[in-house]
């Protein structure tokens, strides 16, 4: 008790407020702030906080709110009689209140001229917190798990953070609970790359973290690229029956740079997407169209470096033109081909499995519709091949040539008119392409 009477004295007697708003007590003042942290520019209970001072001797009370500073910064209640054992219920908004932390102080003078005080902190929070999410190294990881580190700068604690997991194309594909650190400020754990309770395919990923702190407030981090690369069981797919009333265009070999930004303008004018199976040549020659296939939401599939047999290959050789393709997407756009990939030519072999599935890539595409476009025949037979074997859930393999790009819009109309619609891969697989089995 006299260490609280000596406290409350010295309160008393200096016009400034110690710089710490610490809590003080005295016996003749209860004194609760409910919430103890809002955001004035919120709704409904969370925009203001109620003060409760219950007098336990008759006197004169007031009220105020004092900043950290210590000046008197609102009166919220002059000075006022009240009797023994009386309530007084009094709010404040904070409007025009800066965020920062903030003291109610309540002052009470007994008829024999007695002063007691009592002080409560309470948190203005108006502002989104700044989440920063630690970059990753060199941007690379095998299997996991990999340390996420983040740190949160905010007036009132953090009490939720979630790690967001995105495609290389902006698709979220599933979100992971962070555990936040005992101050509010951040948080660091070991991700074992596993969403869904299942492991995550190699590729490129954005991650970025969301806080939410006391009051309700959000922020998010800019995000961060995680590349991962490890071996995988390659699989063989030559249409996706489950993708519905959806084919698949995909474009072989990207030689031509005209004609491969054609077809993106013109997929970008019918609102649809689709893929790219580029040689890494030339995604070194034409960096501008590779970065816009990206931009446009395109799918990206491997189709070696430089368009060997493969079969006539050594398996260190065709390791070696999946190696080249990847790094040169990594190289000019911060991308992946992974998970697809496709054989030249079609032509395949148990090393080229072995190859394609120790490089990462979990699914060799071929094709169930093939025109021959490769023979320039006219755009308008080009269209009636297709549409005559395409059915829901086909890959058709096509090639970027200026015979071909011209035919795009009528064949996407044609298929439309036939209730098949246009995507990418990854439209097609969705989620799945990028989450390995569940036994995994």
């Amino acid at each position: 008790m006299l260490a609280t009477t000596l406290l409350v004295a010295a309160l008393i007697g200096s016009p400034v407020m110690p710089r710490a708003l610490v809590p003080v007590t005295s016996p003749a003042i209860a004194l609760t702030a409910t919430p103890s942290a809002f955001n004035p520019q919120a709704t409904a209970r969370a925009s203001e906080t109620a003060i409760v001072v219950v007098a336990s001797v008759a006197g004169t009370l007031s009220v105020d709110v004092v900043t950290e500073a210590g000046p008197v910064y609102a009166n919220l209640v002059p000075a006022k009689p009240v009797t023994a054992g009386s309530t007084t219920t009094v709010k404040w908004d904070g409007a025009e209140a800066v965020d920062g932390s903030y003291g109610i102080q309540v002052t009470l003078v007994d008829p024999a001229g007695v002063t007691s005080q009592a002080l409560t902190s309470v948190a203005v929070d108006s502002t989104a917190p700044v989440v920063r999410l630690a970059t990753l190294g060199s941007g690379q990881t095998a299997v996991g798990p990999v340390a996420i580190n983040a740190t949160a700068k905010d007036v009132t604690p953090l009490t939720r953070i979630t790690l967001t997991v995105e495609s290389q194309l902006g698709a979220t594909l599933g979100t992971v609970k962070v555990p936040v650190s005992r101050d509010g400020q951040g948080a660091s754990f070991d991700w074992n790359l596993r969403l869904r309770k299942r492991l995550l395919q190699p590729g490129v990923y954005h991650l970025r973290l969301t806080g939410v702190d006391g009051v309700g407030n959000v922020g998010e981090s800019e995000p961060r690229l995680l590349r991962v690369d490890r071996a995988v069981k390659n699989n063989l797919i030559y249409s996706l029956r489950e993708a519905g009333p959806a084919v698949g265009l995909a474009f072989d070999d990207c030689v031509s740079e005209q004609a491969w930004l054609s077809i993106i303008k013109s997929f970008r004018v019918a609102k649809a997407h689709t893929t790219f199976f580029c040689n890494g040549v030339h995604v070194r020659s034409n960096p501008t169209a590779a970065r816009a296939t990206l931009a446009g939401g395109h799918t990206i599939g491997s189709h070696t470096w430089a368009h060997p047999e493969l079969p006539s290959l050594s398996a260190s050789a065709q390791i070696s033109q999946l190696k080249g393709d990847k790094e040169i997407w990594w190289r000019v756009a911060k991308a992946s081909p992974m998970p697809f990939f496709r054989p030249p030519y079609g032509l395949r072999n148990a090393t080229t499995d072995f190859a394609a599935g120790s490089e990462g890539f979990a699914y060799s595409v071929l094709w169930d519709v093939d025109p021959s476009d490769y023979l320039n025949p006219p755009p308008a037979v080009l269209v009636d091949k297709v549409t005559q074997h395409a059915r829901a859930g086909s890959i058709v393999v096509l090639h970027v040539s200026a015979n071909t790009a011209a035919a795009v819009p009528a064949l996407i109309r044609a298929l439309r008119g036939r209730g098949l619609e246009p995507q990418s891969l990854d439209e097609m697989f969705g989620v799945a392409a990028y989450l390995a089995p569940r036994n995994r």
